[in-house]
């Protein structure tokens, strides 16, 4: 697979026409077109760009080296996460406060029912 063929798996993955995905990377979507269809060499600027943008590895994106995004550490994207909420989302906080404040048996329920969900958003991906 190509770098360019990777651009196209990106913006896939992504659902985002050509407009979109080179709204996010401030380019038209000629430019995207472009480079997917091979026209066009990726640049180095682009190359940052949608790796930062899109959070996967230049190693990956230039030469289709594994794994495609950088593997991270899960106390730190439990803070990455938490920073992005914020005092901000209300409901989320809400949910952090109940949860400290359920029995064990209700922990369990509450659990149970998350994984069902997730579950369900896997199968349908």
């Amino acid at each position: 697979m190509t770098v360019n063929e990777r651009v196209k798996e990106i913006r896939k993955s992504y659902n985002l026409t050509m407009e979109k995905f080179g709204e996010r990377l401030g380019v038209g979507k000629v430019a995207i077109s472009c480079i997917e269809s091979g026209k066009n060499n990726v640049t180095e600027q682009m190359i940052k760009s949608i790796c930062r943008e899109f959070g996967y590895r230049e190693e990956w994106l230039r030469d289709g080296v594994e794994p495609k995004q950088p593997v991270i550490d899960e106390d730190v994207e439990y803070g990455q996460i938490c920073a992005e909420l914020g005092v901000t989302d209300a409901r989320a906080k809400q949910i952090i406060m109940n949860y400290g404040k359920m029995s064990s048996e209700n922990k369990e329920l509450f659990w149970n029912f998350i994984n069902e969900i997730f579950e369900s958003e896997k199968k349908d991906q």
